[in-house]
């Protein structure tokens, strides 16, 4: 996973290369979607101001079985930047500055926090991840 920040590499791969011969794509996402949402949290706590503008966080990690990198991110909210948060999901082919990305949570820092520690949803964030990865997938094979 690797994470760009003057302190923190936020961008990991989190399974060597043998593992992956051993594992499935899923089981490999069951690893890296909790660190993404851990590693994600703990640089909203510390990065993300209660209120104002910030710098947007992102974590970002390679897609099994794909030439993908999904990223996850908080930034300002658009229509509310003083103290509305979001959270959106994107998916890009390595080496491509084009994202497909999804908007899916809404709130204060502190609700932003709160969902990230629900459980519940990590399954739902990697539903996302593979379906913007398949859509991603779709666009270069057209090309």
């Amino acid at each position: 996973m690797n994470v760009n920040n003057n302190q923190f590499n936020t961008t990991f791969s989190g399974v060597q290369k043998e593992a992956q011969n051993i594992m499935t794509k899923d089981e490999i996402m069951n690893i890296l979607v909790p660190k993404a949402y851990n590693i994600l949290g703990q640089r909203a706590e510390r990065e993300v101001p209660e209120n104002g503008k910030f710098r947007r966080i992102f974590v970002a990690f390679d897609v099994p079985d794909t030439q993908n990198e999904a990223l996850i991110s908080i930034e300002n909210d658009a229509n509310e930047p003083n103290d509305m948060r979001r959270l959106i999901i994107g998916v890009h082919r390595l080496n491509s500055d084009r994202i497909t990305s999804n908007y899916i949570f809404k709130g204060t820092k502190k609700e932003i926090l709160e969902y990230l520690k629900n459980p519940e949803i990590k399954s739902e964030f990697t539903k996302t991840v593979y379906s913007l990865s398949k859509s991603v997938d779709e666009y270069y094979s057209s090309l």
